[in-house]
């Protein structure tokens, strides 16, 4: 009888499900804003929000490097980069990078949908990691 390994199974689901979401907010925010006028400073300030998040998310994904993973897993902890300085680096760019999506977009939506789905989300993980590396 095949044994079916039900982690590794969560795992697939799990690498496949949490960028999807991170998907669903990018399209949520793209898509369900510019429902009000906001003041150019304001569209620029998420702009400026936006375009960090990114460049942080790109250097955590580089101070990373082999230990990347999406979810956590037991290993030594990163102290390199960023992660001198941040104990997630990589989950504040994440929040970052849709903070600013939102504000540019003027989504009200996205911003919802960034803190109750996403910024939960990057919590546990914070927490689940945490409890993991050593």
């Amino acid at each position: 009888m095949l044994k079916i390994n039900w982690k590794l199974v969560f795992s697939f689901w799990a690498t496949l499900f949490i960028p999807f979401l991170y998907l669903v907010n990018i399209y949520v925010a793209a898509n369900f804003g510019n429902t009000i006028a906001i003041p150019p400073a304001l569209r620029f300030l998420g702009i400026v929000l936006g375009v960090t998040g990114i460049v942080l998310w790109i250097v955590s994904y580089i101070n990373l490097g082999l230990a990347f993973g999406v979810l956590p897993q037991k290993q030594k902890r990163i102290k390199r980069g960023l992660y001198k300085y941040f104990n997630h680096p990589m989950y504040m760019a994440i929040f970052l990078t849709f903070l600013g999506l939102s504000i540019a977009n003027a989504s009200w939506q996205g911003l919802i949908f960034l803190n109750i789905i996403i910024l939960p989300l990057l919590f546990v993980r914070a927490f689940l990691e945490d409890k993991r590396l050593n």
